[in-house]
């Protein structure tokens, strides 16, 4: 794989709900490398469920901290609350930003922006 990344210069909306215990593929790098700039994931149900943010390769998992520097493995949410992402993460090809709720009820909603490879 290839260090160098080249984007296109438009940002593609990120708009994904996140609505059980499942793990849900945000963004899907899987065949070229993505950019994402930023992104919030919003607690909508009023519940106070675990949440999981990691970029995945296949293999390993790597953790994302919010702009509050709050490490996002398994960590109770606030109910209603929204976390903010803008450190700009880059998905190597063959990876997926994932987000994990432990409620069979959760209700998440991530928006943000991604910039696609060319």
């Amino acid at each position: 794989m290839s260090g160098s990344f080249l984007f296109n210069k438009q940002p593609v909306p990120v708009n994904v709900a996140v609505t059980g215990n499942t793990v849900t593929t945000i963004v899907d790098a899987t065949l070229k490398a993505i950019m994402v700039p930023s992104f919030e994931v919003n607690e909508n149900a009023g519940g106070t469920q675990n949440l999981t943010v990691e970029i995945y390769d296949g293999t390993n998992s790597r953790y994302l901290s919010d702009d509050a520097g709050t490490t996002w493995k398994a960590r109770p949410v606030t109910a209603y609350k929204g976390y903010k992402f803008t450190a700009v993460y880059p998905i190597p090809q063959g990876s997926k930003l994932r987000v994990t709720s432990s409620s069979a009820t959760g209700d998440f909603h991530v928006i943000g922006t991604k910039l696609p490879t060319v």
